[in-house]
């Protein structure tokens, strides 16, 4: 991508605190249902290509969906963590593109329903 690439937003369920002028680097995943479950109109929000994995290249941390981490539910609870591994699964993980760029702007919402932080964060692309 060319430094006039327009920026990227990025809104994730998640999550992703990572300052403004940090370098990221964005992992997309492909689609890789067949086409006739493409087509259906069901909610599809658990599937890794909904969910980028990001990588603050500034500190090391990466911010990911716990699709990337396990192929199941996510299973846990709030008294017990998860043994969740430190880099995506590879196993039926089909990554699509991957790019650096750095983040321009972020905002963290406390969604109330949920109990959970949802992420905008916009990437100028490198």
């Amino acid at each position: 991508m060319s430094a006039e690439a327009a920026a990227v937003t990025l809104r994730l369920n998640h999550p992703v605190p990572i300052p403004v002028g940090h370098r990221v680097e964005i992992v997309e995943y492909a689609d890789t249902r067949p086409e006739k479950k493409r087509q259906r109109h069901r909610f599809d929000g658990a599937e890794p290509f909904r969910h980028p994995v990001v990588t603050d290249l500034d500190t090391g941390i990466r911010w990911m969906n716990h699709v990337h981490a396990s192929p199941f539910d996510n299973g846990g609870n709030s008294f017990t963590a998860n043994k969740y591994p430190l880099v995506p699964r590879t196993s039926g993980l089909e990554i699509e593109r991957t790019w650096r760029g750095r983040v321009t702007a972020c905002t963290l919402v406390f969604v109330e329903g949920l109990s959970t932080q949802h992420t905008t964060l916009v990437v100028a692309p490198e």
